[in-house]
């Protein structure tokens, strides 16, 4: 079909958290957005990362989100 199989990018979520502790949020979404590129039909990715309590209590979260385009 022409749709992306969102258990597949939460098992490629999954594998990157457990890899080990990543230090930078950007870090884990542009792993994730590299992963998306997997399926071939994947021309562009957008991420959206958020880690809960990261400044609390001056922030609910921090978080990021990229936009990764197929080279």
């Amino acid at each position: 079909g022409d749709t992306v199989n969102y258990e597949t990018i939460g098992q490629a979520a999954r594998a990157i958290a457990d890899e080990g502790h990543i230090d930078l949020v950007e870090t884990f979404a542009e792993r994730l957005a590299q992963a998306c590129f997997a399926d071939a039909r994947v021309t562009r990715a957008r991420v959206r990362v958020e880690k809960p309590l990261a400044l609390a209590p001056h922030a609910a979260a921090a978080g990021v989100e990229i936009t990764a385009v197929r080279a």
